[in-house]
């Protein structure tokens, strides 16, 4: 059997259909209106892009994606792919005064050792008010919690625990990666797995549900669905300005 790290991991990232190939039917119910110029980053092989253009025909995608293979894939669907690390883009003098109006960070963020950094050289591409849209997993999700309760915290090929992710995030911690670093958040759309888990629920009872392996007190009806996201997608807007960190109390 292939050791995961030595498929995963290393100079050559492999093609992976379940990754790369990912086609995201419900970013499209996200997008109401033709959204013009869109700045899909870590295209893959451009499944999301091409959901939308379907949707929009007039809609323009621009992909950024390093894996070669992905994005020789990408350039059959989308209108331009530019094959590099997003660190080695200046898309700013490529566009020119050319507009985006959406940019697509569907998957990607948890796998950046500065996330935030990287919003804040995306920020400095865009205007005031372009529109953002994210998804990154829910490290908070039941399947997750069950089995770390029992001692497992094993990686995977894709997933919550994929191989290459570097960084993990609740609701509350990627909503603030986001306000962190320049951007306005309007919304934070849990979504849910499509296959049940409630194989690892035993029990239910007011204000607690439990698995084989953890018991966990329930808030509300929100604290509920938490559990049971498996990733969260944001929906912000590029701020004005980035907010000033907030200044610690004095002690008394």
């Amino acid at each position: 059997m292939d050791r995961i790290w030595e498929t995963h991991l290393g100079k050559e990232v492999p093609y992976d259909v379940q990754y790369h190939d990912n086609v995201r039917l419900e970013i499209a119910s996200f997008i109401s209106e033709p959204p013009g110029l869109i700045l899909d980053i870590g295209c893959g092989a451009g499944a999301a892009g091409k959901v939308i253009k379907k949707k929009f025909p007039g809609a323009r995608v621009i992909g950024i994606e390093r894996n070669p293979w992905a994005a020789d894939l990408a350039r059959t669907a989308l209108d331009e792919v530019i094959c590099a690390d997003l660190h080695d883009v200046d898309l700013r003098s490529r566009l020119g005064s050319v507009h985006v109006d959406l940019v697509l960070l569907l998957d990607i963020l948890e796998h950046l050792y500065d996330p935030w950094r990287t919003l804040l050289r995306i920020r400095d591409w865009l205007e005031p008010g372009t529109r953002v849209l994210a998804s990154a997993p829910n490290v908070r999700n039941l399947e997750t919690l069950d089995a770390l309760a029992s001692g497992h915290w094993d990686y995977a090929a894709n997933g919550v625990l994929d191989i290459t992710h570097l960084r993990f995030f609740t609701k509350p911690s990627f909503r603030r990666l986001f306000e962190e670093t320049g951007y306005r958040v309007l919304d934070v759309t849990p979504l849910l797995r499509t296959e049940p888990i409630d194989l690892h629920v035993v029990s239910r009872r007011p204000g607690r549900i439990a698995t084989r392996n953890v018991s966990i007190a329930i808030q509300d009806l929100d604290d509920l669905e938490d559990l049971y996201a498996m990733q969260y997608l944001i929906d912000a807007r590029v701020a004005d300005a980035i907010a000033p960190a907030p200044t610690a109390e004095p002690p008394d």
